[in-house]
């Protein structure tokens, strides 16, 4: 009898895969960026503002807020414009069950 794979720390503050509250502590918050980037921005992929922001709106009560977070983080890049985003690096939840796969022509 195999145990279940244990869940992610990160999910601790999302309820229902929802971010109900942004943690306080840098270590927390940076898990769950990092959480959250793997599931809604795939290694080497690049999405338009709106899509993101639509895959972030599944996520947050406030998607802008989120996307900036995570640009801000490091974790996702944009273009001047703002009118395309892209993940900037890997991270250890890009291998976890929920993480978005990547595309066949990704470039990380």
């Amino acid at each position: 009898m195999t145990s279940p794979t244990p869940a992610c720390p990160a999910e601790r503050f999302l309820e229902h895969g929802r971010l109900v509250r942004t943690p306080r502590r840098l270590d927390d918050r940076t898990l769950v960026l990092e959480h959250l980037a793997a599931r809604l921005l795939a290694p080497g992929e690049a999405a338009p503002e709106r899509a993101l922001t639509a895959r972030l709106a599944e996520v947050s009560d406030d998607p802008v807020r989120l996307r900036r977070d995570l640009v801000e983080a490091g974790l996702v890049g944009r273009r001047q414009d703002g009118g395309l985003y892209w993940r900037e690096r890997l991270t250890v939840h890009d291998e976890e069950p929920d993480a978005r796969p990547g595309p066949e022509d990704s470039w990380l």
